[in-house]
Order: structure tokens, then sequence, then C-alpha cells
């Protein structure tokens, strides 16, 4: 499926005249690294501007924009989704969100991957507490031609007031994962994993600390990378 043919499932959600305005969340992050799913994607320091629009209804939509040299010059998220409360078996109160996220990235085309690495991924999760599980599946892996899937746990622990540590256990596999880590050794499924801890500075300021890697040698990637970054984040009740 081509990734443009994401684009109207997107702007239906955020212009459905069944949802209601509910809360906008707007983000400014910068950090030494960008690392994703084990993966170092800039070996420079990275800028972020992320947007998150929330419907009284529970659906959502959001983008994201940030550097990245692996895949070009720029990259752009986009996604879409919609979450819910349930209790499971009248005792497990849990959350669960799914939706579709599409990545689209400038002058991919020409660089090292010499493909164009637009994807587009359906993910489903469910938080009980602390813990999150999720599953994503992408039809065409980073352009591969070729199915990649991720199953991967959170831990959320809050350790003192305004510091909180979150761990990160993710395993991808699939053919289109093997392809795009190709190297002379060949492709495979791999483990990535992070481990994240966040301090508030300010009421909309934190500083955070973290280390991710992956289980085998991709682009130099294998052994742990530590970063540090610092976020705003700015919220806000519409009407």
């Amino acid at each position: 499926m081509s990734i443009r043919a994401f684009f109207p499932v997107w702007l239906l959600l955020a212009i459905s005249p069944v949802a209601v305005a509910d809360t906008l969340d707007l983000r400014l992050g910068a950090a030494s690294e960008e690392v994703f799913r084990g993966v170092v994607q800039n070996n420079s320091p990275t800028g972020i501007v992320r947007a998150d629009y929330r419907f009284a209804s529970r659906a959502f939509v959001g983008g994201r924009l940030l550097n990245n040299r692996s895949a070009g010059d720029a990259q752009v998220d986009f996604y879409a989704g919609y979450a819910r409360s349930l209790v499971l078996f009248e005792l497990i109160p849990v959350s669960v969100d799914g939706g579709v996220n599409v990545s689209v990235y400038s002058g991919d085309r020409g660089g090292p991957q010499a493909r164009d690495l637009d994807w587009a991924e359906a993910w489903a999760a469910v938080d009980s507490g602390p813990l999150r599980l999720a599953v994503a599946f992408a039809p065409d892996y980073f352009g591969t031609g070729a199915v990649g899937w991720r199953a991967a746990g959170q831990w959320r622990l809050p350790i003192a007031a305004g510091f909180d540590a979150t761990a990160v256990l993710g395993w991808n596999d699939g053919d289109g994962v093997r392809r795009h880590t190709a190297t002379r050794s060949g492709g495979a499924a791999y483990a990535d994993y992070s481990l994240l801890l966040s301090q508030q500075l300010l009421a909309d300021v934190s500083i955070y600390g973290q280390i991710a890697g992956s289980s085998r040698e991709i682009d130099d990637s294998r052994r742990p990378r530590g970063l540090i970054g610092l976020r705003w984040r700015w919220g806000r009740q519409l009407p």
C-alpha cells in the first residue's frame, strides 16, 4: 500500500465532525542523539518538535518533526488513533490504544540507503499501571518491500517527586527488518533496549538521560549509547 494512501485516514480523523476538541499538547526537545529501536540516527545533536491533539471522543492525531541523518535530512511523523479505558474481568483496569503512524523523510532517495524510506505501520497497545505492552506491524518496512514487526514491553517507575525511570525491551523481526538492517554478515532479527531517567526541573521543563542499544551490530549501534536531553511541554484544555 502506498504511504500516501494513509494521509486521507489521518485527515478524516482530524476534521471529523463528531470529535469535540479536548486537549492540545505542544512539546519541544533537544538531545545529544536520537536512537530509534536501538539504532543510532544522527551521531549528532537532535531537535524535536511535537504536537498532539486529543478529542473528547478519545480519538487523537499528532505530528513530530526532527532531523535524521541516517535517513536523509529531516523526518516527519504523522499519527492518528483511538484510545479508551476498560476493566478486564471486572477487576483489572487497563487502557488500550491503536492507530497508524506514517514516517516521511526528506533527502533520503539519494542517501546512504539509495531508496525511498517512507513507510507506515499500525500499532495496538495495552497499559495497566506502570506496564505497557505494544505490537506494531509495517507492510513495507522502511521501503524494503517486505513486512516488519515489533513487540515491546515498557515499564514506568516513579522514583521520587518529579523523578522517574522508564525501561523498554523490544523484539524486531520480519523480512523487512532483516533487509533494512543487512550488513556484510547479513540481516537478522534483533532485540533493542532502553533505560531513560527523567527529572522535572520546572513545571513544564524536564531533563533526561538515556542508555539505549541493540543485540546485534547495526550501523555501529550494538554497543550501548548514552544521551542526554531537555524537554519543554505545554498543554491546555480546549472548549
